[in-house]
């Protein structure tokens, strides 16, 4: 267990939360010290995005609405919460828009970098093969050297630029309690239809996620979602 104290804000870092990114990334399969590398740094970059994602729920919460602040990152992602503050349904919509926003923002940071290193269009050739597999368009020759040469520095800009997009996006899908789910928590009614939408959506993901990537991991993360809204809509059912 970790802790800490960043700008006035707690952290708690669970040993759940390096395992269960060491397992996303392929870390129970990595049998060469190479293979193990890589996975050290995407367990460090997860560590950074989500860290980066919960301080913008944090700090715009403590803006926003007061209260203190809490972070804790544990086996299926983080947690900012705001003990005792008061928010505007504004305020709470810009307080959790803030996570995924930081987010992208820090994506965009890692993009601007790399467009620093190495010119837009390979920047962008890299950044498309990246998140989206695209092999359309090929890297300069001077660009392909300095990745080859230096392939730990790569790694970790290839994972923060992977984590901070595609977990943005898929946290802004309308599924409790990711960010997604409660900003359309704001604006449905009755409650129980949040529920059922949570259920529909996660058990969409988690198909379009084995079918697509075949990961185990995505089937039981958004297993456990569905489950976990199906449970709640139930007793909301009984109220």
């Amino acid at each position: 267990m970790v802790r800490f104290t960043l700008f006035g804000v707690p952290v708690e870092i669970q040993p759940w939360f390096w395992l269960a990114t060491a397992y996303f990334s392929g870390g129970l399969f990595s049998a060469t010290p190479e293979a193990m590398q890589y996975v050290l740094i995407f367990v460090l970059a997860a560590t950074i995005s989500i860290l980066v994602h919960e301080f913008g729920h944090a700090l715009t919460g403590r803006r926003l609405g007061g209260g203190y602040a809490t972070i804790q990152l544990w086996a299926l992602g983080g947690l900012a919460t705001n003990h005792g503050g008061r928010f505007t349904r504004s305020g709470r919509f810009w307080m959790i828009a803030a996570g995924p926003g930081a987010g992208f923002l820090l994506g965009g940071l890692i993009f601007v970098i790399l467009v620093s290193m190495f010119g837009v269009h390979d920047a962008a050739t890299f950044a498309g093969f990246s998140l989206f597999g695209i092999t359309d368009s090929a890297v300069s020759s001077e660009t392909m050297e300095f990745i080859q040469n230096r392939p730990p520095l790569m790694s970790l800009l290839n994972s923060m630029l992977w984590i901070n997009f595609w977990w943005g996006i898929l946290n802004l899908l309308p599924i409790l309690p990711l960010d997604g789910g409660q900003i359309a928590q704001l604006f449905v009614t009755p409650q129980k239809r949040a529920f059922q939408i949570s259920v529909a959506t996660a058990v969409a993901a988690a198909i379009l996620g084995f079918v697509w990537r075949d990961s185990t991991y995505t089937i039981f993360f958004f297993g456990y979602l569905a489950w976990k809204n199906y449970q709640a809509m139930k007793e909301y059912h009984w109220q």
